[in-house]
């Protein structure tokens, strides 16, 4: 006999009694259909019975008619286990909510409206759309799911991945990626040998988001058997099904044990897998063209990485402010550049990436009450502290061991330690969590001074350096540098500034910090330079930024600036297929027939190569995810070729994602400019710059804030002008907003076009 079992949100009486309706009149003597509200729950946990009732069944059947924790921590839990799996949903429920999370409303579903409906689907065989076996990912075993914003949470689970567990990791992060599809879900749960998600307390998008990605993410782990922590603070309180299995914490130090120990499960989970080769692998299934997320692919990006100009000025130190948009490929330079400089054991590389929320207390105590000199001489002084620090801790970490062997090192190396041990202890986190005690450390200073919190405006400069140095600064400076002449060079590496910000938008501050920044390296490369020593770095900024806050503060003339942003068409196509060919090094034919075997040649008449650069406009990270989303629905429908159809449908996905990271730029530059875009595009048709103007003022009434929105619209590429019949975008005029600019500025019945990629995300199959 074959069994189906279905879960479903139980909270409405009504579409309760038309599933289980439905259940029993597609019942037969040979296959029963069964409802989770008719199991017997009597005296035995919810989850394991859940569980249970799972693993018996020959099928699964989920309604995602609602949003719902326990019906998507089962989906991923029989999705896990391998079962057939058919989806429902009612018709007389929106949808609006489940298309939200963006999680999953991108696999198919059966519709229904009344019990009749539903029984059909019911009585249907137990046929499902595949999800292949993904290959494991030893090189970056572990998989994060990110809480969404930055905490003290996030910021101590990583750091003790970095320094506890010692393992490399992958993680999803919202604050870079704002969907999650349940198929790139999937595969990074299944590849994984180790997997950590945190539940969220809220009702809040965000919360929920989060929440329902850590369900389905959670239940698919459990399901292959693999390693999973749902990490909740002991005052949550979870759905059923997750009550019980999550992992409970009270103190952020009880997160160091938790991943300690995990990290023992996960290595036993990886010393035990066994490769199983299939028999027969599909081309889609092999061929891919990475992941949108450089940090992801960290130890296999050198495959596939495409050696471009600004990569080149960066290694030898020419370049040392490194701007584009979010998703040129800023983190993949970062990346190449330091392990390409760190292959010579001699060189001092020193590559930070902070996770954001470090400087906020030091912001809101000090910078708030400074006048703006005094904030420039505080931040100059922090940074060159912080500096000088990092270079002492990467000297004394690389040479702990190595010092002990080499009488020439010793020496110096103790000498340097005291001095280091004198002036900071911020313990053996990762740099966030180093950078957040430093903060504190220094906010705790201030406080102490004698002229008191409330006259911290009035302070001299020496107090401010003492409150910041703590203590003398000249001798740690000149005992890293005599450490030196025995080393290489030193090359510092500084990525995820946009992660810095004030949480609901960029402002000077945020803009002075970079600057300062800026000049702090300078000024510590002068001091390297009266020494003879070399000293190399690069900054990597969202170029927005850049463009509208730092380039008119900072002396512009004076910084070696290199834009990382995508021109050239042709280049483009080259880091597309360079890197699809790095995942088939093996095949005996032209890559020409390759490809054709891979996926039609054109899409709506145009080719597909340029439907795919079109529709990423000119960012790799869109490129691929643009791809691999139309890949992988192919696979799913067990296809040998990917068809117009879903290079369609994942054009539609990618738009989504597009419109909030590109609302997020807005509002991050421009005052009350949230969700602006969204209504733009609703009144797309016939857009001039009048009209754009008019539906935006409906909120922005500052004229100033007006044309910055245009700006940073033209900017980011959402919006572009149209000339004669087609549209003229930021990208294909190199990047000169000044030129676009003047068009408009010259005429406010000038005609606007808005990406096809944003518009396809609402115009619904075609």
């Amino acid at each position: 006999m074959t069994s189906v079992f279905i879960a479903y949100a139980s909270g409405n009486s009504y579409h309760s009694q038309i599933i289980e309706g439905a259940a029993k009149a597609a019942s037969t003597a040979a296959r029963t259909v069964t409802a989770w509200s008719q199991q017997d729950t009597s005296g035995s946990p919810i989850a394991q019975s859940v569980e249970s009732w799972i693993e018996n069944a020959d099928a699964f059947v989920a309604d995602i008619s609602q949003v719902n924790a326990n019906v998507t921590y089962e989906l991923g839990y029989a999705i896990g286990l391998g079962k057939p799996v058919r989806l429902i949903r009612s018709s007389h429920s929106s949808f609006q909510d489940v298309k939200n999370v963006g999680l999953l409303d991108t696999l198919g579903y059966d519709a229904y409206d009344q019990q009749p409906a539903l029984a059909k689907i019911l009585a249907r065989k137990n046929e499902t759309t595949s999800w292949t076996q993904v290959p494991r990912n030893k090189d970056q075993p572990l998989f994060v799911l990110q809480r969404p914003g930055s905490g003290d949470v996030n910021g101590r689970v990583v750091s003790a991945i970095k320094k506890i567990a010692r393992v490399r990791f992958r993680n999803f992060n919202p604050s870079e990626i704002s969907r999650l599809n349940a198929s790139e879900a999937y595969e990074h749960a299944a590849c994984s040998f180790g997997v950590v998600t945190f539940w969220m307390d809220g009702t809040d998008e965000q919360s929920v988001r989060n929440n329902q990605r850590a369900a389905f993410i959670y239940g698919v782990a459990r399901g292959r058997n693999i390693p999973a922590l749902l990490i909740a603070h002991e005052s949550m309180a979870l759905p059923l099904d997750l009550q019980d299995q999550a992992d409970r914490f009270f103190n952020l130090s009880d997160l160091d044990k938790m991943i300690g120990e995990f990290r023992n499960r996960a290595a036993d989970a990886q010393n035990d897998f066994v490769v199983v080769k299939p028999h027969h692998e599909r081309l889609l299934e092999l061929l891919t063209c990475g992941d949108p997320v450089a940090e992801n692919e960290a130890a296999t990006l050198g495959d596939h990485f495409l050696q471009t100009d600004g990569y080149r000025r960066t290694l030898e130190g020419t370049a040392n402010l490194l701007v584009g948009r979010k998703g040129s490929g800023k983190t993949a330079v970062f990346l190449q550049a330091r392990d390409r400089t760190r292959a010579n054991k001699e060189n001092i590389v020193i590559d930070l990436t902070p996770d954001g929320h470090q400087l906020i207390k030091m912001k809101e105590f000090i910078l708030d009450k400074l006048s703006f000199g005094t904030r420039k001489e505080v931040v100059a002084a922090f940074w060159e502290y912080v500096l000088w620090l990092e270079i002492a801790y990467k000297l004394l970490e690389k040479d702990e061991q190595r010092s002990l062997r080499d009488d020439r090192l010793l020496p110096g190396y103790r000498t340097l330690q005291a001095l280091f041990d004198a002036r900071v202890d911020t313990g053996t986190g990762d740099f966030s969590e180093r950078l957040r005690r430093l903060s504190e450390n220094i906010v705790d200073r201030f406080k102490a001074s004698t002229l008191g919190e409330g006259e911290i405006g009035q302070l001299a400069s020496s107090k401010v350096l003492e409150a910041i140095y703590g203590h003398d600064l000249r001798q740690l400076r000149d005992g890293v540098m005599d450490y030196l002449r025995l080393k290489g060079f030193v090359f510092f590496l500084f990525d995820n500034l946009d992660r810095f910000w004030t949480p609901g938008g960029f402002t000077d501050d945020d803009a002075l910090i970079v600057v300062g920044l800026a000049e702090s390296m300078q000024e510590i490369a002068r001091k390297f330079r009266r020494k003879n020593l070399e000293f190399r770095w690069a900054i990597f900024v969202r170029s927005d930024v850049y463009e509208f806050l730092i380039r008119g503060m900072a002396d512009y003339g004076k910084l070696a600036v290199q834009s990382l942003e995508w021109g050239d068409r042709a280049l483009l196509k080259v880091l597309f297929e360079q890197r699809l060919q790095a995942s088939v090094p093996h095949l005996e034919e032209a890559w020409t027939k390759t490809w054709a075997r891979a996926s039609v040649d054109m899409v709506d008449g145009v080719p597909v190569m340029d439907y795919l650069i079109d529709g990423s406009m000119m960012r790799p990270r869109y490129l691929i995810r643009l791809f691999e989303t139309a890949r992988r629905r192919a696979v799913t429908f067990n296809r040998l070729q990917i068809e117009e159809g879903d290079y369609r449908v994942a054009l539609r996905e990618l738009g989504w994602q597009v419109l909030e990271d590109l609302d997020r730029e807005i509002s991050d530059l421009v005052k009350d400019g949230a969700s602006l875009l969204f209504e733009i595009l609703q009144a797309r048709e016939d857009l001039t710059v009048a009209k754009l103007r008019y539906l935006a003022a409906k909120r922005i009434h500052d004229p100033d804030d007006l044309a910055k929105l245009i700006d940073v619209m033209l900017w980011n590429g959402s919006v572009g002008v149209l000339d004669g019949t087609a549209p003229k975008y930021i990208f294909d005029t190199g990047y000169k907003r000044q030129y676009l600019a003047a068009i408009i500025n010259g005429d406010q019945e000038t005609r606007l076009a808005l990406h096809p990629t944003l518009v396809a995300a609402v115009a619904g199959p075609s």
